[in-house]
């Protein structure tokens, strides 16, 4: 299901399938605005939002070392960076490997690099963001950039000049970084992802570079 409408199906008392469960876009971004202001706050150092310890980059959760992955966090203090950084990236990640897992796993193992990240672009794209990516590169040696003309999750930002208008905009874009590894992690591919904002919002593109392949954890066979 897409963030827009949640296509959970669901049954009444009958046992008989109701239609999806619909949950009105403005709520997730709400939601995101306070993860943002969550994760920018002053918590107690190496500590998140249930407790867990923060201190290891997400990018260790796919063998990546977390340096360039993600949009950078420039701006703040350095324990502020990490922590609004990781934390967004890390629950991005989590909520993309089980995006990435639901929406594959009617599919047949992908052929290649390539043909999953074309997957990435199209059904998974247009599930979450309701559209596909406008366009895809590739220097055919495991760096692909993707570009997004009119990112949904950027569609009502405004841009603030300096340097704290810049952090704000690469914080919000750490989640979707995140929720891109993994997707990918979910389909066997180990990469490292950043984001560029374009000058004209909500237009990004985000960078995709590929560190490992495995075997598929969820894509059906």
């Amino acid at each position: 299901a897409s963030w827009g409408s949640m296509a959970a199906q669901q049954q009444d008392d009958g046992g008989a399938p109701r239609g999806p469960a619909l949950m009105a876009e403005t709520c997730f971004d709400l939601l995101l605005i306070e993860m943002l202001q969550f994760y920018g706050s002053e918590q107690p150092q190496g500590r998140g939002a249930l407790g867990e310890n923060t201190s290891t980059s997400s990018g260790a959760e796919n063998g990546t070392n977390g340096a360039g992955s993600g949009a950078g966090v420039g701006g703040g203090g350095p324990a502020a960076a990490v922590k609004t950084g990781e934390g967004l990236e890390s629950m991005g990640f989590q909520v993309g490997c089980q995006l990435g897992e639901r929406y594959s796993k009617h599919r047949a193992r992908f052929d290649d690099t390539l043909d999953t990240v074309k997957f990435l672009c199209k059904e998974f794209w247009t599930e979450v963001f309701r559209k596909q990516i406008d366009n895809l590169k590739t220097n055919h040696r495991g760096v692909f950039v993707l570009y997004d003309s009119k990112f949904r999750w950027l569609r009502l930002a405004s841009v603030e000049k300096g340097q704290k208008g810049q952090k704000s905009t690469a914080d919000l874009l750490r989640f979707p970084c995140g929720l891109i590894r993994g997707a990918l992690f979910t389909l066997g591919i180990k990469a490292a992802v950043s984001a560029d904002v374009a000058s004209a919002l909500p237009a990004c593109s985000f960078t995709v570079k590929i560190t490992q392949q495995q075997q598929p954890t969820a894509a059906a066979k």
